[in-house]
């Protein structure tokens, strides 16, 4: 086995509580997309974190296209 190749045994692990029916919802999604549950799992919480990441870059993108503006100038002159 080469040492890029993933193994389940050695990956980190972590026990998640699910309110009632999120289970049901994973595993019916996994087998509409022939997909593992664990996998449906991991590509949510990824795409909820990359959607955390992308709203942080975009608030601060936009504080710091503001930030800059200089005061109004009275047009009384």
């Amino acid at each position: 086995m080469s040492i890029n190749q993933y193994d389940s045994r050695t990956a980190d692990k972590f026990v998640v509580r699910l309110p009632d029916g999120l289970r049901a919802d994973i595993e019916a999604a996994a087998n509409a997309a022939d997909r593992s549950m664990n996998s449906v799992f991991v590509q949510a919480v990824r795409q909820y974190l990359d959607g955390q990441n992308r709203q942080t870059l975009l608030l601060d993108a936009l504080a710091n296209a503001v930030a800059p503006l200089p005061p109004a100038v009275s047009s009384d002159l």
